[in-house]
């Protein structure tokens, strides 16, 4: 039996209310459908992306299997162009949030002094390294990190250079995540270690 057929009796257990031919669907197509859609949609951030974007677009086929009408296409194409949308508006939606970082970043840098530079510092400063310096550094890179926050100096631009990541959307948006990564700790561990 083809994989196309398989497929198409399973889809038609789904109609028929059978809820296990749920999971042999997505053992059937979720591997081949990450890679359509990692190798068509390029700029998202990482795999794990992709893979959310095909098992929502599975959700969806779940919920209203009669959606996909079989004598159109296969339900792997289906699947594809529905994952593919989901990961295009996905990627926008990336793009955009890294622009407003980078535009905020920009304006953060023009002004003398940007606001909370010097409460973040400050934190780091109080922490006690003996204790949970150890804590706070748990990625390769953190310390480069903790370093330009110390200086004041952790724009996303200026940490993904330090890391040595492209200057990007995908390299600024990860090294504004792993400066709020380092944020979050900083700030849990403080208040640890003042409680």
């Amino acid at each position: 039996m083809s994989n196309q057929t398989m497929l198409l009796a399973l889809h038609q257990r789904l109609i028929a209310g059978d809820n296990r031919a749920n999971s042999k669907i997505v053992e059937a197509v979720i591997n081949p459908l990450v890679a359509i859609v990692v190798k068509d949609v390029a700029g998202l951030h990482d795999r794990q992306d992709a893979e959310q974007m095909c098992f929502d677009a599975l959700f969806d086929y779940f919920l209203d299997p009669a959606k996909y009408n079989p004598a159109q296409a296969g339900l792997v194409t289906y699947l594809a162009a529905v994952a593919k949308g989901k990961a295009r508006t996905l990627r926008r939606s990336q793009s955009r949030r890294v622009g407003h970082e980078n535009a905020f970043a920009s304006a953060a840098e023009e002004t003398e002094e940007p606001p909370g530079d010097a409460d973040e510092a400050a934190v780091l400063d109080r922490l006690d390294w003996e204790a949970f310096g150890g804590a706070l550094i748990k990625d390769p890179g953190d310390e480069v990190i903790i370093a330009l926050i110390k200086q004041s100096a952790h724009s996303p631009a200026a940490v993904a250079q330090g890391l040595g990541l492209a200057i990007d959307a995908v390299g600024l948006a990860e090294a504004a995540r792993r400066i709020e990564r380092i944020r979050g700790r900083a700030r849990r561990l403080a208040e640890r270690s003042e409680a």
